[in-house]
């Protein structure tokens, strides 16, 4: 079951928080295995992010198709109407009148049709757009805020096994009296 990013990075959150505290620092041990697991969650996780804006991009495309091919019909539409009108006889002048109307209200109800569709679809795509910018940069802080944690975490734990393994070898040198 895929999990949303927003909850993977609460329970990394929450992975920092319960971690265990090493004795008089304010450093904090962490499950790595865990954390990777988390990272790794992440990467399976954001193609599906993308897919949302691809798919976005899609109905795009299948709004304009569709709204051209009610374009295409009101125009064949107004076509056969303006033959049929034009092969009857005595009404061969009003006919073909009331054919340009019709074709022109089709050409201008087709033309704002493909508009709207334009319109919204653009949109469509600037509201995916701004979603993954929201989402991408979301990801970057709280995972350089958790990497940072890290890397501080495991600064001091160097730091202190380094004094403790100098606190060793000063305790096993031979003292000079």
């Amino acid at each position: 079951m895929a999990m949303k990013i927003e909850d993977i990075l609460k329970q990394m959150d929450q992975l920092l928080d319960e971690a265990s505290s090493f004795p008089f620092t304010n450093k904090k041990q962490i499950d790595a295995e865990q954390m990777r697991e988390y990272i790794d969650t992440l990467r399976y996780n954001m193609p599906a992010e993308f897919q949302k804006a691809k798919d976005t991009e899609d109905n795009k495309k299948k709004i304009i198709a569709d709204a051209n091919a009610q374009a295409e019909d009101l125009i064949n539409r107004a076509k056969e109407k303006a033959k049929q009108i034009t092969s009857e006889s005595e009404l061969v002048r009003m006919a073909q009148a009331q054919a340009e109307e019709i074709m022109a209200n089709a050409n201008s109800e087709a033309e704002e049709t493909i508009k709207t569709a334009n319109i919204k679809a653009e949109q469509i795509v600037m509201d995916a757009i701004d979603k993954d910018t929201q989402i991408r940069k979301m990801l970057a802080d709280d995972l350089e805020k958790t990497l940072t944690n890290a890397e501080n975490v495991l600064t001091q734990n160097l730091e202190d096994v380094q004094r403790t393994k100098q606190a060793v070898l000063s305790i096993a040198a031979p003292k000079n009296n």
